[in-house]
């Protein structure tokens, strides 16, 4: 019912009554309800540097948290986390327990029988199939599409890059957008389906690789030359980002022959495995098999671990100091890439055209359930090579059900969107996809995040499209970016350097414009 109008209070009454009711709270709390209280000197930065400065009281819940005051939360499992930094230090298993040495050949068994359930297929599963490969080869091929998401993946991870090198690290230790998510899992898994999908030769390609690594190399070289940096003792940070253009060129020869088997299966889908395919599976199984022994065997801790004590020596650079204890993890590094990859080229084998797409699946389980169970520090690394041949797998034989994700995710993101807002852990500081995170907990909310922005990615779900073909002269503009980043901050600092380099943006956009005129006067005359 409407109340009569004499009695209708104006709502710019109401508000301002809100207004100085919440006031009036606000100045009646005693000051010693609150439980802490901040103090910082404000004072005007356009006066002098004497100036007095002035003490203000911070009440506790206006001002950042403290790292103690985290560490109180940490009995809330959902909203808050135990591991406030990401260190690498101190996990809740470490890889010389009996559960890790139980559960790692458990996984490679499990794994390998998955794989040998895929050659497997009932004769009408077969008969269907054949007739299927046989009236595809009838129907004209479908013209290729540009997957305009790989492009826009690549380009958008090497800005993720440039915040991170460019003194934006807070960006990423405090998983701003889900960055530690998806940037580097989408640079190399575009990678992976990039070398898949590309019709250059093998040295061709390497050949690419070579003149981007020495572009990228002379020109952080140049910056440090020029601010007067100790290369000659600490040349790995001379390369720096470069080293992600070393791993693909170590990839190349090694990924090169399970390439040739995926293109041989796609000229004849039911033939024979070639030797080199057949000899190169038995090399890598051989070697997963004898790290898998490795690894059970396990450490007492009492021999000496040669692998990083070659590198604790005072003479040898600090990038190798930083990262020679990596290799004391020797054994499941094998395990883990070597066992991808042998299970790949398995699969390439023996997998049952019915059966193609769950190969990615059963790589994606290997690489992070291992993230999960068993950490170590700086295990991101295998981890992201693996991804590296899932992406060249999915690109052969897309995951079963891409269809089926890619259109519920189309139909329902926002609520994808609220459940990665709630498995993220804000509290959590770090580079927490390298230094993985104390508990099992936390470590399966930050691989099942990385999980599903994954499987969103190989399926298609995040499909932009490109009219206005953006993607063609920012993807020039990525490549120029990553290659160059470095130096303009190692010259220029915090934000100047990253500016520069996101100001270039237009000078491509202006080329790709003149080319484009250019092109058509040509055809025209």
């Amino acid at each position: 019912t409407m109340l009569p109008c004499h009695i209708r209070l104006p709502k710019m009454f109401l508000l301002h009554s809100a207004i100085i009711l919440l006031g009036l709270l606000e100045f009646s709390v005693p000051s010693d309800a609150l439980s802490d209280v901040h103090r910082f000197k404000k004072t005007d930065f356009l006066e002098a540097a004497d100036a007095e400065a002035e003490i203000v009281d911070i009440p506790d819940y206006l001002a950042a948290p403290t790292e103690e005051k985290m560490q109180s939360h940490s009995g809330d499992w959902l909203f808050h986390v135990r591991t406030t930094s990401c260190h690498g230090m101190a996990f809740d298993n470490s890889t010389d327990s009996w559960l890790s040495r139980a559960f790692l050949p458990c996984l490679c068994v499990g794994c390998i029988w998955a794989v040998l359930w895929t050659a497997q297929a009932d004769s009408d599963a077969q008969k269907e199939g054949v007739e299927a490969l046989a009236s595809s080869d009838l129907q004209e091929p479908e013209p290729e599409k540009r997957m305009h998401y790989l492009d826009f993946a690549r380009i958008c991870a090497v800005m993720c890059v440039i915040f991170e090198h460019s003194g934006g690290e807070d960006y990423t230790h405090r998983n701003v957008g889900f960055g530690l998510w998806w940037a580097l899992p989408y640079l190399y898994i575009t990678s992976g389906i990039g070398s898949m999908l590309s019709k250059k030769s093998f040295w061709g390609y390497v050949a690419r690789l070579l003149i981007v690594f020495a572009i990228g190399v002379s020109a952080n070289w140049l910056s440090d030359y020029l601010t007067g940096r100790d290369w000659k003792h600490d040349f790995g940070n001379t390369i720096f980002q470069m080293f992600f253009v070393v791993m693909l060129m170590i990839m190349a020869p090694l990924a090169e022959p399970l390439r040739q088997a995926f293109r041989q299966r796609q000229v004849d889908p039911l033939g024979r495995a070639g030797n080199v395919t057949i000899y190169y599976a038995a090399f890598w199984s051989v070697v997963s098999a004898i790290s898998l022994v490795w690894f059970v065997r396990g450490r007492e801790g009492t021999e000496n671990d040669y692998l990083s004590q070659t590198f604790e020596h005072g003479e040898v650079a600090a990038w190798i100091n930083f990262y020679g204890p990596v290799l004391k993890h020797t054994p499941i590094i094998l395990v883990h890439v070597g066992g991808s990859l042998m299970m790949a080229l398995l699969a390439v084998m023996m997998t049952q055209p019915e059966k193609q797409g769950f190969v990615g699946w059963i790589l994606l389980s290997f690489t992070y359930m291992q993230q999960v169970v068993i950490p170590w520090d700086q295990d991101s690394f295998a981890h992201l090579v693996c991804l590296n041949l899932f992406g060249m797998v999915v690109a052969a034989w897309p995951l079963a059900g891409s269809k089926t994700i890619a259109a519920r995710v189309s139909s329902y993101w926002p609520f994808l969107l609220m459940f990665l807002c709630l498995d993220s852990m804000p509290d959590m500081w770090g580079r927490c996809d390298v230094h993985s995170p104390y508990s099992i907990w936390e470590r399966f909310r930050m691989n099942l995040g990385e999980f599903v922005m994954v499987v969103c990615f190989v399926t298609g779900a995040f499909s932009p499209d490109d009219p206005s073909k953006v993607t063609v002269w920012m993807g020039q503009w990525s490549l120029y970016a990553y290659c160059f980043h470095v130096m303009w901050y190692r010259l220029l600092g915090s934000p100047y350097g990253a500016l520069v380099t996101f100001a270039t943006i237009p000078v491509f956009w202006l080329l790709n414009t003149r080319g484009k005129s250019s092109a058509e006067e040509k055809s025209l005359t």
